[in-house]
């Protein structure tokens, strides 16, 4: 793709989830720049690839390099959060990705209608974007008609024993990680695998709040956690116990402590006997 040369970039695009999150706006621009003008055949990883116009190659490594030159460390977007907000893209039905084992192809969705080659001052070029009409309010993934902050808030409440409000700065948080591409499951996952974590623990139940649980500093690892600690725990095996592995987080903590206090109240018969005796 050459350097030179222009993009079209509608007004419209204020409407969007992108304008509110400087590093997605800068990944939207960057795959605008890097999607090829016109049909191109290039070198990718040693192999001849073959990219129709509003397309380009790239896979999460390149991508990374390719969205992080000359940034500080300290400001680099990793790999796999670029990708997971270009799935949340595909979604948005504002562009394709098609994956092999060596690379995937991007493609910019209903580009000629966007990057209008001929007529990009002319008023026909104003006309929408359908790939970024979706962005608007009435499809806005926050919206209140498709995203209950209330709801997720009750469900902190009821798995931590918490009386937390929906407040604007709770809704803040939560607005703020789906706009990273997190899902709704994925604070569902988060709350139950924190509370079932630190909810008897004296000294981390107070950390069972929005403002910890829903930062940008520590959603990403806590969600990696949960995820982590389910594969492990829907492991096909059996413990010492005969308690079946497989199941929510809430039911194999509820077992473990049945089993645990089981093991103590054995123990204490056995030494009430003994101690009759």
């Amino acid at each position: 793709m050459s350097d030179q040369g222009w993009i079209s970039l509608y007004r419209k695009i204020q409407n969007s989830f992108v304008w509110t999150n400087s590093d997605q706006l800068k990944l939207w621009l960057l795959i605008l720049m890097k999607a090829n003008h016109s049909e191109n055949k290039f070198l990718f990883n040693g192999e001849e690839l073959s990219v129709s116009k509003g397309q380009m190659v790239t896979g999460v490594n390149v991508l990374a390099s390719d969205f992080n030159e000359g940034v500080k460390p300290v400001n680099r977007v990793a790999g796999r959060t670029l990708w997971r907000w270009l799935k949340k893209f595909e979604k948005e039905q504002m562009l394709s990705i098609e994956s092999t084992s060596k690379y995937s192809v991007i493609t910019v969705l209903n580009w000629d209608e966007y990057q209008q080659n001929d007529n990009h001052l002319s008023s026909s070029g104003q006309s929408s974007v359908k790939h970024l009409s979706t962005n608007n309010n009435d499809n806005n993934e926050n919206n209140k008609t498709k995203v209950d902050y209330g709801a997720l808030i009750k469900y902190l409440n009821e798995k931590t024993g918490r009386a937390f409000h929906n407040t604007e700065a709770n809704k803040k948080l939560i607005k703020a990680r789906l706009n990273d591409g997190f899902t709704k499951q994925d604070f569902k996952l988060v709350i139950d695998y924190k509370a079932m974590d630190w909810k008897d623990n004296q000294d981390m139940q107070k950390y069972l709040r929005p403002n910890t649980l829903f930062a940008p500093s520590h959603f990403d690892d806590y969600l990696n956690e949960a995820k982590e600690y389910l594969n492990h725990a829907n492991r096909p095996k059996t413990t010492s116990d005969g308690q079946r592995v497989g199941k929510t987080p809430e039911e194999i903590e509820a077992e473990r402590r049945k089993h645990a206090e089981e093991i103590k109240r054995r123990a204490e018969e056995r030494l009430n006997s003994e101690h009759g005796n």
